[in-house]
């Protein structure tokens, strides 16, 4: 998609799909953890880490089966 296509897109799509950039990057992630406190970004930190972790454990279950 060229630029003046992605332009029109963007401003054709309701306000809540719209991606808001700083050049190439997306900065809603940001702004978003930006307006939690640490602690909850911490929380947020630990459940991604745990998730990240049964998905390790469920993997190396998965591969012992086939061994």
């Amino acid at each position: 998609m060229n630029g003046n296509n992605q332009e029109s897109f963007l401003k054709e799509s309701p306000a809540a799909y719209r991606v808001v950039t700083d050049g190439d990057l997306d900065v809603s992630l940001l702004k978003v953890n930006l307006a939690k406190s640490p602690w909850e970004r911490m929380q947020a930190n630990d459940d991604a880490l745990n998730f990240t972790e049964s998905l390790r454990a469920a993997m190396e279950k998965r591969n012992a089966k086939f061994k």
